[in-house]
């Protein structure tokens, strides 16, 4: 939708993911739309055939409520396509069919693909998880393989991850600890979190040469509340505005700068 909005059909458009992970529901969903062929990237090999497959098997039992979510945007002949390969499944023949190019180890910061040759490049809830330096490299790399008439779309998830599955933290826990004790805590590639900020991919959008030309994000109430009440910020955070900090997600679509010249 963030794409539609900002005049750019997915019907048609050649696509990048960042960050496959281990299942291909972003990919599939940019089919369904009608987008010509997905390349998805991923520095590790982290898919799992077996949870693709059910994936699809939730589709064939959620199939009103796919159809309803997707509304005038879904290519019902790609759905009952996919569905087709649901009692046979075989994710080799999944990517050929949908298009999908999976390219695992590899790298978004220096990719095999011709200049200009992607029209939407996209990801969702990766980018918080990988370096600031790196990431203002994928962005660069983003501007040289994006078409004239392309976008960037891309989802952030700011907040805590241990939080989505212990309930007895919130979810900005983790801006309470110094950069040595949280890299005790998830100094590692499977739970490694930058925790930049909104007003951070601000920044490292700017220098990488990116106009964000929409940002859809707003303060969590339950989070502004809790630092009102004196929650106990790290130095490196304690200077940042409340309403960046309580922030928690936020939908960014840019352009590089040298197309909007």
């Amino acid at each position: 939708q963030r794409a539609d909005h900002n005049g750019l059909r997915v019907a048609g458009a050649r696509a990048l993911e960042v960050g496959t992970g281990r299942r291909l529901n972003l990919p599939l969903s940019l089919w369904l739309q009608g987008a010509a062929s997905v390349v998805s990237v991923d520095l590790n090999p982290y898919l799992r055939p077996e949870l693709v497959h059910e994936d699809l098997r939730q589709i064939r039992d959620e199939r009103a409520r796919v159809e309803a979510l997707f509304g005038d945007r879904l290519d019902r002949d790609r759905l009952q396509a996919l569905l087709a390969m649901v009692d046979d499944f075989d994710l080799d023949r999944l990517l050929r069919t949908c298009s999908i190019r999976y390219l695992s180890p590899g790298d978004a910061a220096k990719l095999d693909l011709a200049d200009g040759s992607i029209d939407l490049h996209v990801s969702y809830e990766v980018f918080e998880h990988i370096p600031g330096p790196i990431l203002e490299a994928i962005l660069r790399e983003g501007s040289r393989v994006i078409s004239a008439h392309g976008l960037l779309v891309h989802y952030i998830d700011f907040s805590d991850h241990f939080s989505h599955s212990d309930t007895g933290i919130g979810p900005i826990n983790f801006l309470g600890y110094g950069d040595a004790a949280f890299r005790l805590l998830a100094g590692n590639r499977y739970m490694y979190m930058n925790r930049l900020r909104l007003d951070d991919f601000r920044a490292l959008y700017d220098r990488a040469g990116h106009r964000v030309i929409e940002e859809r994000s707003a303060p969590d109430a339950g989070t502004a509340r809790l630092l009102e009440q004196g929650f106990t910020l790290a130095p490196a955070f304690a200077g940042k505005p409340r309403d960046v900090l309580a922030t928690l997600n936020a939908w960014m679509v840019s352009r590089p700068q040298d197309a909007l010249a």
